[in-house]
């Protein structure tokens, strides 16, 4: 926006103008019906050209702001998450059929909201469940407890949901199902909550100070810049065993801390 004020043609344009307006302005001061008309008009064409000055700059910002918006694939936004914009993740689950892919703390909403969904899911499309490793790097600096401090919450919150989402779902992996239903634990410093469902994706920043619950949402499309990203990142965790650890591997490091 700034090179857009000091480019030297708009202020060319907006300086020209001035002085058709100054001079119309002379003219009409001149007297006669003559010179009222001609001045008249000078000062018409003046303010007419600024109208079209400020009619075309916003154009263009507002132009760009949909092209940005076009180009990364956003298509809504919201000031929190999780329960409160439920039936948003609703509509899409309900006609999910390709893949739901679902990054996060210790999702302690997901699991009381969809306990009862888990096996339907996995009916219908490919499940890839990433949990935030509780007892990476080390059980008394864990990422999970940083996190617990940075959000205000008890110390511990994190892993407590962690091993009570694999109590209850973790069956889920070895049993038999229409598709592929997987849960991992990330050993890398969280930076998004993620939520795909085909061919859209929640996603959000995590943020210092409060409940990851109540920062922005933003869902953005297939075929936008965005998505890539994301499902890259999500994939490149997913897929790295530097990066991500099964239930069984995570378990057996369990047994061996206690």
């Amino acid at each position: 926006m700034n090179k857009q004020i000091f480019n030297p043609t708009y202020w060319v344009y907006i300086l020209v103008h001035g002085i058709l307006i100054l001079v119309g302005y002379c003219v009409v001061l001149a007297g006669g019906p003559i010179k009222t008309g001609i001045g008249s008009s000078l000062v018409a064409a003046g303010v007419t050209g600024w109208v079209v000055f400020v009619y075309v700059f916003l154009s263009k910002r507002i132009s760009k702001r949909v092209q940005i918006v076009t180009d990364f694939g956003l298509t809504d936004a919201f000031a929190v998450r999780s329960v409160r914009i439920k039936a948003e993740y609703d509509r899409r689950l309900q006609r999910a059929h390709e893949a739901i892919d679902v990054m996060g703390f210790g999702m302690k909403t997901l699991r009381e909201d969809y306990r009862d969904e888990f096996a339907r899911w996995r009916e219908r499309a490919n499940v890839r469940i990433l949990l935030l490793h509780p007892l990476y790097p080390d059980a008394a600096h864990s990422y999970a407890r940083q996190r617990d401090t940075e959000e205000r919450d008890t110390v511990g919150s994190i892993a407590a949901n962690v091993n009570r989402f694999l109590e209850e779902i973790g069956p889920l992996v070895a049993s038999s199902g229409t598709h592929r239903f997987d849960i991992r634990l990330y050993r890398c410093l969280p930076s998004v909550n993620v939520f795909r469902v085909d061919d859209e994706m929640f996603w959000g920043p995590y943020l210092v100070g409060g409940q990851s619950r109540n920062n922005p949402t933003f869902i953005v499309e297939r075929g936008g810049k965005l998505f890539g990203i994301l499902t890259a990142h999500f994939d490149a965790i997913w897929n790295d065993p530097e990066l991500s650890v099964s239930i069984t591997d995570y378990l057996a490091q369990t047994q061996t801390v206690q």
